[in-house]
């Protein structure tokens, strides 16, 4: 403590007492928030999947389209599906690294040189729940 010329003490800081309050303070907010968090996970893991999905549908169609050629959208397994355009080599993409825990269900996915497909379903699902996309016959994606 500071002595001030006219006899009166300034005190400078915080006591441990304060400290340790306002740190059980922000502990528990801490606890509170990170709960609320981990339960937001599966759900922000499920609509990453959709959009990831979606974008690689329609860019599929672009690409039939665009290079006049059959694209194909196929299974591999509960999680990875490949995109086949023309003769070329199919290329695969595999939800789990980005999206853990989530799973999807299809039958194969053809859109002709016009952009048009077999109308399909895709079920996408994790512990937060089930979303579906749908491909229409005009090859226009949609989820839901």
């Amino acid at each position: 403590m500071h002595s001030m010329g006219n006899g009166i003490r300034s005190k400078c800081g915080y006591s441990l007492l304060e400290v340790v309050v306002v740190m059980a303070i922000l502990a528990i907010i801490s606890a509170i928030s990170y709960q609320n968090y981990m339960a937001w996970i599966p759900g922000i893991r499920l609509n990453g999947a959709v959009r990831q999905v979606m974008s690689d549908l329609i860019s599929a169609r672009m690409s039939s389209v665009k290079e006049n050629v059959s694209v194909a959208v196929s299974p591999v397994n509960n999680h990875s599906y490949a995109i086949t355009i023309g003769s070329q080599e199919p290329k695969t993409f595999d939800l789990q690294p980005n999206f853990p825990g989530t799973t999807l269900k299809f039958t194969t996915i053809l859109f002709s040189s016009r952009g048009t497909s077999s109308p399909r379903t895709i079920t996408i699902q994790n512990a937060a729940g089930i979303k579906t996309i749908t491909v229409a016959i005009t090859g226009r994606v949609k989820s839901s």
